[in-house]
């Protein structure tokens, strides 16, 4: 059974009470997510909003043939709504204006799917620098979805923004864009790759929005009271907040798809942060699901491998994968991707921001693919990877049975029959805190029997439980050749 985090009652009216200190109510404007280019979520009301300095003043907008009116608030806000409608990839115009003469047109706009691309830098990691490793990408502006870039390094440098929630976007040059190679080397890599898939295989637009940030940490995405609540009151690169507040907040009216989240090696950092991830990462979501309003499907990635270099920095990896593992159970409709076998090669410059985002992207794209669009077999809308599904344990072994193996478990190398009796590498037994490499043995299609070694109590058993882990220290995979993820399970 599914165990919920529940939001402190206190927090729930926090959305409403946006400070005014600094805002300074334009004559009239559209909210800056709105823009030529854009994509609107299919299937849902269409919301589009903005503000005016002069309340009970009309807005009126046409679109599809349809026409909208709204009036200005005493708050200097005005939404206007249309109705549903099915995804459409030739571009539509909107026009909107007000009784005082203002006037907006929007063109090129597409009716599709609307996913949100969050955490921090390895997900916010743009193309450019993962390019030499795909070549022979093809740009085309023509392509059918597109990017809207929110920039890390604005907020950081004008963090007098963090102090309250923005209501709109904070720079009117982030707006939607056509793929095109300039908008495209600047966008995450991550959603990039996602978006190049998924179009491949489906006629549905697709609009992707950055609000990832690099070095992010799960506090400064909590608004303050909830932080406050949780016993966060500061930040690592911004206040607590900070980044809820510029990259998040003028986002919440929008509806989207589903959300792609990469994010925790700031956690890695410190073990008090580490050990708590779980419940913090899923305080995050419950809170994110109640302000945009639905319980949009979650799509979570398991820490890369960060070379030698990485258990230098980020001493308690470990730690943030086994609780991004426990997770899965705190999370409803969410999932998990592995990524550890897809960090940053040995020659590659850069060892914390691998540009092997193609594998990685794909890898979720086929889990949405089964799960939003229909496209894959039964077994890869639940999972793509081996996962943990129970265990038997007589004092000497521990036999683990696994779920999603499709054609079997293997070891690394070999096909599923010749998996069979052969070890794998990654498991450990012991005390949480003191555990030891343990034998391993594919023992049929779904289990393995994990040997506990001579002088050891066998408190928990776990698979790549250690910081400093390498391709070679995890093989354990099932027949789609996936790796498994990072677990520790307490016996």
């Amino acid at each position: 059974m599914e165990t919920t985090v529940a939001l402190p009652t206190k927090e729930k009216k926090v959305v409403e009470n946006i400070s005014k200190s600094t805002w300074k109510c334009p004559e009239f404007k559209v909210s800056g997510a709105f823009s030529s280019h854009m994509v609107l979520q299919r299937d849902k009301e269409i919301v589009v909003w903005g503000f005016s300095d002069t309340p009970g003043s009309t807005v009126s907008a046409s679109f599809m043939g349809e026409y909208a009116k709204a009036t200005v608030d005493d708050d200097n806000n005005w939404t206007l709504r249309f109705s549903p409608r099915r995804y459409e990839w030739e571009g539509q115009t909107m026009t909107i204006n007000d009784d005082r003469g203002h006037t907006v047109t929007f063109d090129d706009i597409l009716i599709g799917d609307v996913w949100m691309i969050h955490g921090q830098s390895n997900a916010a990691l743009p193309l450019a620098p993962c390019l030499a490793l795909t070549p022979s990408v093809d740009f085309s502006e023509n392509d059918n979805f597109r990017v809207f870039t929110q920039f890390q390094h604005i907020v950081y440098e004008n963090q007098e923004l963090c102090n309250e929630p923005q209501r709109d976007v904070i720079r009117p040059e982030w707006c939607w864009k056509r793929p095109d190679e300039a908008a495209s080397r600047e966008f995450s890599a991550l959603g990039w790759y996602f978006a190049k898939k998924i179009t491949s295989m489906t006629d549905i637009p697709l609009g992707l929005i950055v609000l990832a940030a690099g070095g992010a940490c799960i506090r400064e995405y909590l608004p303050e009271e909830l932080a406050h609540s949780e016993g966060y009151t500061f930040g690592a690169n911004v206040k607590e907040a900070g980044y809820f507040n510029t990259l998040v907040n003028p986002f919440l009216k929008l509806p989207f798809k589903a959300m792609i989240y990469f994010q925790g090696e700031s956690e890695g950092i410190e073990r008090r942060f580490a050990e708590r991830y779980a419940h913090d990462l899923a305080v995050l979501v419950a809170d994110e699901r109640e302000r945009f309003g639905f319980s949009f499907p979650f799509y979570n990635i398991q820490l890369s491998d960060y070379r030698s270099e990485g258990a230098q920095f980020f001493p308690f990896h470990d730690i943030v994968r086994t609780q991004q593992f426990d997770a899965l159970k705190l999370i409803p409709n969410s999932t998990l991707t592995v990524d550890m076998d897809l960090g940053s090669p040995i020659d590659h410059e850069d060892w914390a921001h691998s540009p092997r985002k193609l594998e990685l992207a794909e890898r979720v794209a086929s889990l949405a693919l089964a799960r939003e669009y229909g496209i894959g077999n039964e077994s890869e809308a639940n999972s793509p990877m081996p996962m943990y599904a129970r265990l038997e344990n007589d004092g000497k072994s521990i036999e683990i049975a696994f779920e999603h193996i499709h054609t079997g478990l293997i070891a690394s190398g070999h096909a599923p029959a010749e998996s069979i009796d052969m070890e794998v590498n990654g498991f450990y037994v012991g005390a949480y805190d003191c555990r030891q490499k343990a034998r391993a043995t594919i023992t049929t299609r779904y289990t393995v029997k994990v040997d506990v070694p001579e002088g050891v109590e066998p408190t928990h058993v776990g698979y790549a439980m250690s910081t400093n882990i390498t391709p070679d220290d995890i093989t354990l995979r099932n027949g789609s050749n996936l790796p498994c993820p990072a677990f520790v399970i307490k016996l």
